[in-house]
């Protein structure tokens, strides 16, 4: 599935959306998990620093 609309997070937003995500994906009941959001480069490389 692809997105009609992207919304760009900052940092903060990235990191609590990212975090929601891998709290869902942790559940069994939850299968497929969908989002609409983008971040920049800068963001993504900063979030994968945190991981």
């Amino acid at each position: 599935m692809h997105p009609n609309n992207e919304v760009e997070l900052s940092l903060e937003d990235a990191q609590k959306v990212s975090r929601l995500i891998d709290n869902l994906d942790d559940l069994d009941d939850v299968q497929n998990i969908y989002s609409n959001w983008t971040a920049s480069d800068e963001v993504m490389a900063q979030l994968e620093e945190d991981e």
